[in-house]
């Protein structure tokens, strides 16, 4: 499950308008919420935890990583980097829930 909000959360947070950090917040339909922070440098880190690189796709949509040796991807409705900002997403392990931007740093 983790793995899964990974990869969503690297969805919202690599924009290319992207502040020195944008903070998001993940509401899984099932388990527990997740905050990420994602650097302009284009590494994220999850609750606190080391940073993890990530590549994006952003005509499709799409932030993809490779944790603990397995590559996941996520899929997003909307970009966005405006705190307040909401957005549907799903999974490659076919998870989904809202992510919701909730803070940025210049």
């Amino acid at each position: 499950m983790k793995t899964s909000l990974i990869l969503a959360a690297l969805a919202l947070g690599a924009l290319p308008a992207m502040a020195a950090s944008t903070t998001v917040e993940f509401a899984p339909a099932e388990g527990d919420k997740l905050v990420a922070v994602f650097a302009d440098d284009g590494t994220v880190s999850f609750n606190g935890g080391g940073a993890v690189a990530y590549t994006m796709d952003e005509a499709g949509k799409q932030i993809c990583s490779s944790v603990n040796g397995a590559d996941n991807c996520a899929t997003f409705e909307t970009w966005g980097t405006t705190v307040g900002h909401v957005t549907p997403y799903t999974t490659s392990q076919g998870s989904s829930g809202v992510a919701t931007v909730t803070g940025a740093t210049e």
